[in-house]
């Protein structure tokens, strides 16, 4: 967990794991096979969201090198060449990767993309981004969110013609076996609907 601006190791037991997989198979369309982007580090927790949701839905992880990961024109090509089918990228790579896919024909952008997630910051809807998923079609759009303490805990499908889509999407709701808590400065929980 980077989120302190100081990397840390985190202890965590597999049910944040196993629940995240679970309900992405019951609930968010994770359950088709794919051909899935091992695009985190190992040692970023959505690495673990990528690796076991493939892998669970009997899909085909598709490892990629360093050099690729972080050139954004590098894996624009690798997407559509290796015929990548889910995509999990922190919104930053999303917007790099949105913005080398600008003036880019149609026939040389990623088709067989039909699912992105984005976690880890905050989504924009960007003009660069809608550009993207206008020129993709069919593929989907999931906000992600959740602290490396307790996985994603939170999703929300952008629907809808993107550019239609809010500037900045929301996180969503709990995801099923998590609980979400609205907390005042004194971590005392608040009434629905109070700030």
């Amino acid at each position: 967990s980077g989120s302190t601006g100081v990397p840390k190791g985190v202890l965590m037991p597999h049910r944040a794991i196993a629940n995240l997989v679970i309900w992405g198979q019951r609930e968010s369309g994770f359950n088709d096979p794919a051909r899935t982007l091992q695009f985190t580090p190992l040692s970023f927790d959505v690495a673990f969201q990528e690796i076991f949701s493939c892998w669970a839905s009997g899909g085909t992880l598709v490892v990629i090198d360093e050099q690729r990961r972080r050139d954004a024109h590098e894996l624009l090509e690798f997407l559509t060449t290796a015929r990548i089918e889910r995509l999990f990228l922190p919104f930053v790579a999303l917007q790099g990767l949105a913005e080398a896919a600008a003036g880019v024909a149609r026939t040389s952008l990623p088709g067989a993309l039909r699912q992105v997630v984005t976690a880890g910051e905050q989504l924009q809807a960007t003009a660069a981004l809608v550009e993207f998923f206008e020129a993709l079609g069919n593929c989907e759009l999931h906000n992600h969110y959740g602290p490396t303490e307790t996985h994603v805990i939170t999703a929300h499908h952008v629907a809808g013609p993107p550019s239609l889509w809010p500037d900045v999407p929301p996180i969503g709701r709990a995801v099923s076996g998590a609980r979400l808590y609205v907390l005042d400065e004194h971590q005392q929980r608040v009434p629905f609907g109070v700030p």
